[in-house]
């Protein structure tokens, strides 16, 4: 490999985002250049081979901390102890779930040996048999893990707010670009600092895809909004435009998630018997403290939904 890579052709060659991307680069992990003539990022050589150790070891679910941590150091040791703590743990949930799928076969070859009788549910099997399983089942089952430090995917959504959004005024800007999420900010921040916006309460961030990524066009479009009191002028690229509001379904996620996320919350209103898509937009609102970089952005997936 010569030369330089864009940021395209490392999302398409690896099926990254370019927010993923920024994230690495913003903890330190990775690092790319930019041209004097040029907006987008690049790679060097030694940067995409960073970047496919980092992938790799994320395969094997190590967390952004212990790979950093292996990174940062020169001793094989740090290594080895990582890899030996993750055996260690890959270890003990194949015992536990190897206990557990006992008691399951155990359960339901007493449940087909003895039917199933729909009003006593588990007192169908006598006492003695229940309380053999019971006494034979592990201790301490394997629990859902907790969401990660690094951001690791939940399986499913375990709950999904319903919220309205209300009619407003926003300020607008929307960049078109490899990495356009970052490039609007970087026009749209000065603009509301200027105004002293970010210290009003009332004032709330969103942004949407404008239009979305595809596999087919290298750049993507990217709007940001924020809301402004009623009689704020446009200024330069920033527009104002009206929002007539909505309902929504909404959930959240941090920055590195996001396209699963909204992967999970769609299908979720697919399987919905009481909600349908609306007409109105997608937003992604920020929840975090205005300034916080992205390695601390936690934002809100905004669906919109109708009644079935």
């Amino acid at each position: 490999m010569t030369g330089l890579r864009k940021i395209r052709d490392l999302v398409q060659q690896y099926e990254i985002t370019t927010r993923t991307l920024r994230y690495y680069e913003e903890i330190g992990l990775l690092w790319s250049e930019r041209q004097p003539d040029s907006a987008y990022r690049q790679y060097d050589t030694a940067a995409v081979r960073r970047l496919e150790q980092i992938l790799l070891l994320r395969r094997m679910q190590l967390s952004v901390k212990e790979i950093q941590a292996i990174f940062a150091s020169r001793e094989m040791h740090v290594a080895v102890e990582t890899f030996a703590r993750k055996l260690a743990s890959i270890e003990r949930e194949i015992a536990a779930l190897a206990e557990l799928k006992e008691t399951v076969e155990a359960f339901l070859d007493l449940l087909r040996e003895k039917g199933f009788d729909q009003a006593g549910g588990p007192r169908l099997l006598p006492d003695e048999e229940l309380a053999t399983l019971v006494a034979t089942a592990p201790a301490h089952p394997p629990e859902p893990k907790p969401i990660r430090e690094d951001f690791a995917m939940p399986n499913e959504l375990t709950h999904v707010r319903i919220v309205e959004l209300k009619p407003m005024k926003v300020a607008a800007y929307r960049a078109e670009s490899a990495s356009p999420e970052g490039d609007a900010w970087d026009v749209l921040c000065p603009w509301i600092e200027e105004r002293g916006l970010q210290d009003l309460p009332t004032t709330r961030y969103f942004g949407f895809d404008n239009p979305g990524p595809s596999s087919s066009r290298p750049t993507y479009g990217y709007e940001v909004w924020v809301t402004v009191p009623e009689g704020t002028e446009p200024s330069g690229p920033v527009e104002i435009k009206s929002f007539s509001g909505g309902l929504y379904a909404g959930i959240t996620s941090y920055i590195p998630e996001i396209p699963q996320r909204w992967q999970q919350l769609a299908a979720w209103l697919k399987e919905s018997d009481q909600w349908a898509y609306g007409p109105h937009q997608c937003l992604e609102e920020m929840v975090t403290p205005y300034g916080m970089t992205d390695t601390q952005k936690q934002l809100d997936l905004l669906i919109p939904i109708i009644r079935k």
